[in-house]
């Protein structure tokens, strides 16, 4: 299609269909870089050759990617042994502590090279929380939650080798546990050996109604991956088979993804991969033309095709089910999408030293000015949480290489000038915004913001390089819940001499 950078595959798969090529590009492209995001870029890459045949130039791309998200992570540790969602935090996040550890030990596992020490610590964290972990009791949400907190807890240290069996006794004693903290309970036990305790947890409560609690870095899409890996280290194929297939449903209907929802749906179905014997034998032809057949023993093989258009036919050769899917990937050159509004609004004025509103479209060489940006909550009934705002400048613009000023109007405003490198707000600046990641052509700001509140940011601006730009949109979104997101339209400036 014209203007637009587009390609269409065929993927075949002995295992229901994952979008891997998709799945695997929106991760790779992922501009955040918090603990959480940083951990889910890197650990499906632990299974990519359980999917599909890794070369030789990719194999070490892979090693390079995965020990260096290994290298940041040791920067994100406390001397206590948590890690912390974003640079410069102090306490640890709970949640986050465990799934980084879930994924040095599984790096650990693949030969990976993880330093000692940061496990130890790690390992004595999560001992100390695990022992002293109470129960909150009245079957509320935030109870719900930290039980299923304590059970990932659980199954991280069994993974490591260092089950706490007293703690996960006392959890699995608690009445109302939902189908999530079972399941994980029930890897734990699984990974310790004891599987006819796992298998009378999976069997409890069969049938009721669960409610999904979840962590906020999650998504249902997420727990059900977590029950398949439970089913598969069961060796409960025949479900473990059927589970795949449902997760694939929501994995296929999914429109938005979440960074650690995908991340546990390719370990999951990568696990299941690796259990998967047979092979891959079709023949296809397009547009009446016969292809080369298929032959390959991995459980997923990609074909690039020549056209986006016209009639594949394609016959299994093989034993058992042939699952196939048409991708297809378009990305527009030039961005011509309309403004958005879904949760929040996105509003930005230009405007001189004095205050004194500026033509941002065609402004002089040397012209000094302020980007202001106001984000505003629009909905009646919610907070959210890890909003991410994304400001990208044109390339004939700079911003100024020095540091944040603040400027709080009813504790929502911040003033902001880049000095290269991420930074935590200060104790002042807290109430504002959690974590910035000031680039040489960009501001990428985190936050949270109460319903009905607005935040409003600052960045100082010089149109440095003359000629015609292109004007990027700014962005905001809910890191995870993407259907709560704003945007400006983009367009183009001049730079003139």
């Amino acid at each position: 299609m014209p203007g637009t950078d587009s390609w269409t595959r065929l993927e075949l798969s002995r295992i229901p269909a994952v979008n891997i090529n998709r799945r695997f590009d929106f991760l790779y492209t992922y501009e955040h870089h918090c603990t959480e995001q940083l951990t889910s870029k890197a650990l499906p890459l632990l299974f990519i050759d359980r999917f599909r045949h890794v070369d030789q130039a990719e194999q070490e791309k892979i090693r390079s990617n995965v020990s260096e998200a290994i290298r940041l992570l040791y920067g994100r540790q406390l001397p206590d042994g948590g890690f912390i969602y974003w640079p410069g935090h102090t306490s640890a996040d709970e949640w986050i502590t465990s799934y980084v550890g879930n994924f040095l030990v599984l790096a650990q596992e693949r030969g990976y090279e993880v330093n000692t020490q940061v496990m130890a610590r790690w390992k004595s964290y999560q001992r100390k929380r695990a022992q002293n972990w109470m129960s909150v009791t009245g079957g509320t949400r935030v109870g719900a939650a930290a039980d299923m907190e304590q059970a990932y807890r659980l199954y991280t240290l069994a993974l490591a080798g260092a089950a706490e069996i007293g703690a996960m006794n006392r959890l699995r004693e608690l009445p109302d546990l939902s189908y999530q903290v079972r399941g994980r309970l029930a890897a734990a036990y699984t990974l310790n050996g004891k599987k006819t305790i796992a298998e009378e947890l999976l069997v409890r409560g069969a049938g009721e109604k669960d409610t999904y609690y979840g962590s906020p870095y999650g998504s249902s899409q997420r727990d059900e991956a977590m029950l398949l890996e439970t089913l598969i280290l069961l060796d409960r194929d025949q479900e473990a088979f059927g589970q795949a297939r449902r997760l694939s449903a929501m994995m296929e209907t999914e429109e938005y993804f979440s960074t650690q929802s995908t991340a546990f749906s390719l370990m999951a179905m990568g696990r299941l991969a690796g259990k998967m014997s047979g092979s891959i034998r079709a023949a296809w032809s397009l547009n009446g033309a016969a292809q080369a057949a298929v032959q390959s023993t991995q459980a997923i093989h990609t074909l690039d095709l020549p056209d986006a258009s016209g009639r594949l036919s394609l016959t299994n050769q093989a034993e058992g089910m042939l699952y196939a899917s048409l991708i297809t990937h378009q990305q527009l050159l030039n961005d011509t999408l309309p403004e958005l509004s879904e949760g929040l609004k996105l509003e930005v004025r230009y405007v001189d030293a004095a205050g004194n509103p500026v033509n941002a479209e065609n402004l002089a060489q040397g012209s000094e000015f302020e980007a202001r940006i106001r984000v505003t909550n629009t909905s009646l009934n919610r907070d959210y949480r890890d909003l991410a705002l994304t400001h990208i400048v044109p390339s004939g613009w700079e911003i100024y290489n020095e540091r944040l000023r603040e400027a709080t109007d009813d504790d929502s405003a911040v003033e902001t000038a880049a000095s290269g490198a991420g930074t935590a707000p200060s104790s002042a600046q807290s109430r504002v915004y959690t974590y910035q990641d000031i680039r040489d052509d960009r501001v990428l700001t985190y936050f949270d913001l109460p319903r009905g509140r607005s935040a409003d940011f600052r960045v100082r601006l010089q149109a440095n390089y003359a000629g015609e730009f292109v004007w990027p949109a700014l962005q905001c979104e809910a890191m995870y819940e993407p259907t709560v997101r704003a945007r400006t339209r983009a367009g183009r400036v001049v730079v003139q001499r």
